[in-house]
């Protein structure tokens, strides 16, 4: 079974017709690592299961890119032109960080299921709500000024980040400026090896 109907019938279980429809219409890409398969400007009008890899939301600001959100395995991104009806909401890049692999819900399926199938409207919101508390919990760790509580935040919910994330990508999503970002990252290293030798002892 594929891992995206496991998730979505952990949100709600589907009738065997929902089941086929999905099977029948939800295809996998391949994006390479560096790959931007969505531009800043556009919307692609779909919404996607990561089965494998890591992904970053990106925006501009001031002609510079600042990391919005990751996304990583069993987490989906959405991208409907429902959702993003204004202009100024479609600047919205999106780049593989990792070779990976996705799922992709065309948005005229989403549509179609949304108004058929209860079981996946349910599903659907239950997708909407947890990409809000991911949102809340980005911005509980990129509050401006409060650099060393954003970075041990990071570290303490979402350790995966610091292992599998390029450090130039980290600072604009922590709100940290880069040196500073560095120098936390550094120190806690330090101690947390210091911490390890201690305990062998």
């Amino acid at each position: 079974m594929e891992r995206y109907i496991k998730i979505l019938k952990s949100y709600k279980r589907m009738p065997l017709e929902l089941e086929t429809t999905l099977r029948e219409n939800v295809h996998p890409m391949v994006i390479r690592k560096h790959e931007v398969f969505q531009p800043i400007g556009t919307v692609t009008d779909d919404f996607y299961f990561v089965e494998k890899g890591l992904l970053r939301i990106f925006i501009l600001e001031k002609g510079e890119q600042v990391t919005f959100r990751f996304k990583k395995e069993d987490n989906f991104i959405i991208t409907l032109r429902v959702l993003f009806p204004e202009e100024s909401e479609q600047e919205q890049g999106i780049q593989a960080l990792e070779d990976s692999i996705l799922w992709r819900f065309p948005g005229s399926l989403v549509d179609t299921l949304t108004k058929k199938f209860p079981q996946f409207q349910r599903q659907y919101c239950t997708i909407l709500q947890k990409d809000v508390m991911a949102m809340q919990e980005r911005r509980r760790c990129s509050r401006p000024g409060w650099d060393s509580s954003n970075y041990d935040r990071l570290r303490l919910y979402s350790p995966e980040l610091l292992d599998r994330v390029p450090i130039p990508y980290l600072p604009s999503y922590t709100s940290i400026p880069e040196n500073v970002f560095r120098h936390l990252h550094s120190s806690r290293i330090k101690l947390n090896m210091s911490s390890v030798r201690r305990r062998k002892r």
